[in-house]
């Protein structure tokens, strides 16, 4: 394990892990991040308008867009990954991920309020592998197949050089059809929805102490899904007079018609990395280098999500990251080495996110669908136009951070251990590039050439902050077999910005602040046979960022602050082999996490009225105060979560086995809206899956019937509150196929 920027023990770290390996991974049929929720209670995973929006342990962000910094890192190889569309590419060849549970503020620094996903890929070999795999499945109850198709080769080049190389492909045929004129008979398909990429690892040893590591990804994806939305409860008034969607896979969209303009989300990303290890007799160094750039090209929504052509987005979005960290190691020749382990870093960060330009499409006929008279939320801009109005924003967030950081473990005895750590880190962000402008004649203009015309430029005051945040852990090691431990830690989400408003400078949003207590225990009982791990926590997040999608609000998404949130909970999981002599290829696994998540303190509450439709909040233009949404639960957030593997392998003589499992993953219902209206929930849900390999190991083959969903349940990846009523996304069906993977290095 690396949790503590070194190789250890996971059940010597006191800090609650779900750790998964490539062969546990590949078993579960674990291939994207996003799909890491299925086997890790307390990690939910959901997608917002095509951004990637993760809680743990109820700690989160329900913001989505490039300036809304995640509550849970994501690293690869050490290097933090660029926020939004790109976590949703394939792991590739990987040797293990680490969940880890808690603010991790002291070693992986800002945004890791709720934790950190910890992806540490393989490592180039002394021997050629190399493996091939191919899947082909297809949907229950609905016209389509899903296609993946990986590779991975890793070989020495030289005796010092030696290299990996991962590319993937898959291909997702459309889960919904759309009918643009309702009841017309007629139905197109959405966008095309695929992913793909390469993965590449260079090592260079050039010396026995001194090694170079290079490496890289390229990704490209098109996701149309979750842009694709039924408007299962039309607004009362901005959509007054449509007919609700049913919640099947046929969705009535206006963006959609023609070839032109389907909804969903074209991007790609790279990343460059360097990695220096420098191993001296008593200290070790690694330099850690790294260059991002994620380019969402295309970006297109039905903001109205009917047939009806109110109202509609389109954006191009960006972000551009370079971060660098020095780690300086103590190892076993440094002076107290027998009871002292620490490492010390300094950590840098420059990055550039936002939209070079979103445009928003209104279509005054189409608002209200003239059941309750068009709303004047737009002001000016709408009076005396009797066409559409086309509004054109932008932002750039700018961020620079700098931070220090220490952590060290003092070993007192064979039983007692005491870690203390702590970060200083100070960021400077500002926004720029911010405007709005129409091609729509306004009051009073004499234009009406139909060319652009600067409504106005808005300057905002940067910010600058710091913090300090601090750790410390106290491990009982009972005896061989047991672990007592507890913990404080506390981390930070940067400050941000509000920078895509219609009709005002952007606005600041509050840092936001976590502090948990834990108090765990980690054991390996009956000779080994049970690992058995277990957690109580409280976490207190002051000043909970919040996001509500509105452009009745004058922006598109509106960030504010909920006060503070309070999250206790328990967890519990386990791997567990019962028969170890009579039938060790028996194996299982589950785990299971309880939370009562609440916003203690959020009076200025803002969503949408269930009455009539219309926002409500600080930013609203109709008026309507804020709400008390004080004693709610946190939205993302279910209240049980759980899971269960049954893992049975059969040997077939010496040279082939069966391996049959079943997989069971439950979730409770959790709200999506702040304001907790049973409108806005998703219900609780249970996924099982099943699968049975037949592996031949002189050739390297293994081959594997799989079903995934096999009940075929409903649930959503995105329900979303907006403008003109709930916006549903459906997640795919259920998947029945066969998957082939081939170890080729067995036989070459």
């Amino acid at each position: 394990m690396t949790a503590q920027k070194r190789e250890e023990n996971s059940q010597e770290i006191p800090i609650t892990i779900s750790a998964f390996s490539n062969e546990k991974l590949d078993a579960f049929g674990i291939d994207k991040v996003e799909d890491l929720g299925r086997i890790t209670p307390g990690l939910t995973f959901t997608v917002n308008v095509g951004y990637t929006v993760i809680y743990l342990r109820g700690v989160g962000a329900d913001a989505f867009l490039p300036s809304a910094d995640p509550s849970i890192a994501t690293y690869v190889d050490g290097i933090n990954k660029v926020s939004g569309h790109g976590l949703q590419n394939s792991l590739g060849p990987i040797e293990r991920v680490e969940v880890l549970k808690g603010p991790q503020g002291t070693l992986f620094g800002r945004n890791a309020t709720g934790g950190a996903v910890n992806i540490i890929t393989a490592a180039p070999p002394e021997e050629f592998v190399g493996n091939l795999s191919t899947e082909y499945g297809e949907y229950q109850g609905w016209d389509g197949a899903v296609e993946k198709h990986d590779i991975f080769i890793g070989a020495p080049i030289t005796d010092n050089v030696g290299f990996t190389l991962g590319g993937y492909y898959q291909f997702y045929d459309p889960t919904m059809l759309n009918e643009p004129v309702r009841g017309s008979g007629v139905y197109e398909e959405p966008l095309d929805h695929f992913s793909e990429g390469i993965k590449a690892k260079l090592l260079w040893d050039i010396t026995d102490s001194l090694s170079v590591t290079l490496l890289g990804d390229w990704n490209n994806q098109r996701d149309p899904s979750s842009m694709i939305q039924e408007n299962t409860r039309p607004a009362p008034v901005l959509a007054a007079g449509q007919e609700p969607d049913k919640l099947d896979r046929i969705y009535h969209n206006s963006v959609s018609e023609g070839t032109e303009g389907k909804a969903g989300t074209n991007s790609r990303s790279y990343t460059a990395g360097m990695i220096f290890d420098w191993r001296t007799d008593s200290l070790d160094y690694k330099l850690i280098l790294s260059d991002q750039y994620f380019d969402n090209y295309f970006s297109q929504l039905d903001y109205d999500t009917s047939e009806y052509e109110g109202a509609a987005f389109d954006a191009a979005q960006f972000a551009d990251q370079q971060t660098a960290e020095l780690q300086i190691l103590s190892n076993d020749n440094t002076p107290l080495a027998e009871n002292l382990e620490w490492v010390v870093g300094l950590y840098y960060l420059q990055a550039d996110a936002g939209f070079d330009y979103l445009h928003l499409v209104v279509d005054p006929l189409g608002l209200g669908a003239g059941a309750l008279g068009l709303p004047n939320f737009l002001g000016n801009l709408l009076k005396g136009s009797d066409g559409q109005v086309d509004l054109y924003t932008a932002g750039v967030l700018a961020t620079e951070s700098m931070s220090v950081y220490g952590q060290g473990t003092w070993t007192f005895n064979p039983e007692f251990s005491l870690t203390l750590g702590a970060r200083y880190q100070k960021e400077r962000r500002h926004v720029y590039n911010t405007y709005l402008s129409t091609e729509t004649p306004i009051i009073g203009n004499d234009n009406d050439s139909g060319d652009d015309i600067d409504v106005a430029e808005f300057t905002t005051p940067g910010v600058v902050d710091e913090t300090f945040s601090p750790r410390i852990a106290f491990q009982w090691f009972v005896n061989d077999a047991v672990q007592l431990y507890t913990s404080l830690a506390r981390g930070y989400k940067s400050p941000t910005f509000n920078p895509i408003n219609f009709f005002s400078a952007p606005d600041a949003v509050k840092r936001e602040e976590a502090t948990a207590f834990e108090l765990g225990f980690k054991s390996e009982l009956f000779d080994g046979n049970l690992r058995l791990n277990g957690a109580v926590f409280k976490t207190e997040v002051k000043d909970l960022l919040n996001a509500e999608l509105s452009i009745t609000s004058g922006g598109v998404v509106r960030f504010s602050n909920a006060g503070t949130g309070e999250i206790e909970g328990a967890e519990v999981d386990f791997l567990w082999q019962p028969m170890p002599e009579m039938n060790p290829g028996l194996a299982i696994n589950g785990n299971a996490t309880y939370l009562d998540a609440v916003y203690a303190d959020f009076e200025n509450g803002s969503g949408f009225d269930d009455e009539t439709g219309l926002a409500f909040g600080p930013q609203s233009v109709s008026g309507d105060t804020s709400r008390d949404f004080s004693g709610n639960r946190i939205v993302r957030t279910p209240e049980w979560s759980s899971s269960l593997s049954i893992n049975q392998n059969i040997p077939i003589g010496m040279d082939s086995a069966v391996e049959l499992a079943v997989d069971y993953f439950y979730s409770d219902f959790y709200f999506t809206a702040a304001s907790n209206s049973d409108l806005y929930v998703q219900p609780q849900y249970e996924l099982w899956n099943a699968r049975a390999s037949y592996f031949y190991y002189p050739w390297g083959i293994q081959v594997t019937a799989f079903g995934e969903n096999v009940k075929n349940e409903q649930y959503f990846i995105s329900r979303q509150a907006q403008d003109f009523g709930r916006a549903d996304t459906l997640a795919a069906p259920g998947v029945v196929g066969l998957r082939l993977k081939w170890d080729f290095d067995a036989v070459l």
